[in-house]
């Protein structure tokens, strides 16, 4: 019997001191779920992205500094808190690649979840504390800390975290930004909150090709790299390296 080799997942990565850099929680999360982990610098070769998809079985979008507000219609920001700009081009490039042109099996974390909603044409709160108004006993810090999140039943991650029901689940949260709710992106949907309505997950809309095809294309706000000790988030990881098994070598 010959041994199917273990999937390759593709990391995105920060450009930062002249070199490329991938925080390690991610790529201990890759390795302890099965995977093995392949690092993808951003390239102003943009034609490459074909070739690049075609040798992984699946994706991790990481996340960052914020994507240029010009990709979704925004307010310009301060220089400092974008990502650089070939990082920028490239990631959007990806993005849309492996979204619009493969099945490929997608994580996007954090701001690669952001990335995902605005590379199919999806808008961004910019700054939650000065755009987004909530009763003040509802108030969730997002910056720094953990907060619950309330994960929808019968969605597509609420089946593969707990076969359907709703769940709750302690997270960790370092962003400033959020995914608008009313538009999550083409084929997207919002399909968990936290307490003040923010959106902290993103999974395939029940109209889209995408979930009459169960394709693994999840979103999610937190940073579950972070919490791998917790079997809930090392679970996303485990069902990103099956979907890339089966969809690299089919069921059997």
């Amino acid at each position: 019997m010959i041994r199917k080799r273990r999937p390759i997942i593709g990391l995105n990565t920060s450009l930062s001191g002249g070199g490329v850099e991938v925080p390690y929680s991610y790529v201990e999360a890759v390795i302890s779920a099965g995977g093995i982990p392949l690092l993808i610098p951003p390239s102003a070769d943009l034609d490459a992205i074909r070739e690049i998809s075609s040798r992984v079985d699946g994706f991790i979008f990481i996340g960052g500094q914020d994507y240029s507000p010009k990709h979704y219609g925004g307010h310009p920001q301060p220089e400092e808190e974008l990502i650089h700009p070939l990082r920028d081009r490239f990631d959007f490039a990806l993005a849309h690649y492996v979204l619009e042109k493969t099945e490929i099996p997608v994580l996007g974390i954090c701001g690669g979840m952001q990335l995902m909603t605005i590379a199919r044409e999806g808008k961004l709160i910019q700054d939650i504390r000065n755009e987004w108004s909530i009763q003040q006993d509802k108030a969730v810090n997002h910056k720094e800390g953990r907060h619950e999140v309330k994960i929808l039943a019968h969605t597509y991650l609420a089946e593969l975290l707990a076969s359907g029901e709703g769940l709750t689940l302690v997270t960790n949260t370092s962003h400033h930004q959020a995914v608008q709710p009313q538009a999550p992106g083409r084929g997207f949907k919002p399909c968990a909150y936290s307490l003040d309505g923010i959106v902290e997950a993103i999974e395939p809309d029940a109209a889209s090709s995408w979930a009459r095809e169960k394709r693994f294309v999840i979103g999610v706000q937190w940073h579950p790299e972070r919490m791998i000790s917790d079997l809930y988030q090392l679970s996303l990881f485990n069902h990103l390296i099956e979907a890339a098994q089966k969809w690299r070598w089919g069921k059997a």
